[in-house]
């Protein structure tokens, strides 16, 4: 388990940490402890979604004529 979490620490690709924290208010509680408890490096809630280009239009793949899905920043509504 320790191995596996140093491997994720260590690359540069984001990754789902935990199914148990998949919704918003549970990862935010998570980070906060996170802070809390030690030195933590990039917390941030993303969320799986489609990429949009600059004006806001789904890049397309090319290859499959689908839109490309990747990780997205969470809006933070306060």
């Amino acid at each position: 388990m320790a191995d596996c979490a140093a491997a994720i620490m260590a690359g540069e690709k984001v990754k789902q940490l935990s199914q148990m924290f998949d919704a918003p208010q549970y990862a935010q509680q998570f980070m906060e402890l996170a802070r809390k408890a030690g030195q933590c490096r990039d917390l941030r809630i993303r969320a799986k979604s489609a990429l949009t280009d600059a004006d806001g239009c789904p890049i397309i793949n090319a290859k499959t004529k689908s839109p490309k899905i990747g990780w997205v920043n969470y809006p933070q509504e306060i």
